[in-house]
């Protein structure tokens, strides 16, 4: 369980995160779409090429790993 709306710390996974400064940026953003069930989830592509997954915090069984480079900055 966790939480996380537009503030500088939150909860998540027994751990307590602080968030840098929100700043605004520009990003490539999609709908993805399972061709089978039909469901669907946010993505964004990063400056790199790659392609992120968008999920809210509470729907995620733990907490991420990320390599520094796909890190949005």
């Amino acid at each position: 369980s966790g939480y996380a709306l537009a503030q500088q710390t939150f909860s998540a996974w027994g751990h307590d995160f602080t968030v840098s400064q929100f700043a605004p940026q520009q990003m490539m953003v999609g709908v993805a779409t399972d061709s089978k069930t039909g469901r669907k989830f946010n993505v964004v592509k990063l400056k790199n090429g790659k392609m992120m997954a968008i999920s809210p915090i509470t729907g995620m069984q733990g907490m991420p790993e990320m390599a520094q480079d796909d890190m949005v900055q």
